[in-house]
């Protein structure tokens, strides 16, 4: 959510109370999501008054694959499906299904950018979230 609005932001650099308060996130999940996200150089950060964070690359360069992959490590849907050795692969069944399955998932993860997503919602309300969620019974 707070790289898709720092896309849609037209001036460039967004500070992290602004994302805060626009997304209702809690401030330390964010302050540990963009350190991660400088860390591998997809957004950058700059301290001080008028300081804030802004995308590396243009939304359109940022695939949604390398931001999964950057918060969660490899892509990686089973041990088998990234050439990883697994003691059930002489009798695993579902092998070739979890394996196209990870080819499925990357492939959209790739070809699917930020600014994609950040097209989604161009008149974007925040929405409180319940605490406890409700489901149908």
């Amino acid at each position: 959510m707070a790289l898709a609005y720092m896309a849609q932001n037209e001036s460039g650099s967004t500070s992290a109370k602004d994302i805060v308060a626009e997304l209702d996130v809690p401030r330390r999940l964010l302050a540990e999501v963009l350190k991660d996200l400088s860390r591998n150089m997809i957004v950058s950060g700059t301290r001080g008054p008028g300081g804030g964070y802004r995308l590396n690359k243009k939304p359109e360069e940022i695939t949604l694959c390398e931001v999964v992959e950057c918060l969660d490590g490899p892509l990686n849907v089973a041990d088998c499906s990234d050439q990883g050795v697994c003691p059930r692969s002489p009798s695993c069944i579902i092998k070739s299904g979890v394996i196209k399955l990870a080819e499925d998932i990357r492939l959209v993860l790739t070809s699917s950018t930020l600014a994609d997503l950040a097209k989604g919602s161009p008149d974007h309300q925040p929405h409180p979230v319940p605490a406890h969620p409700v489901f149908p019974v």
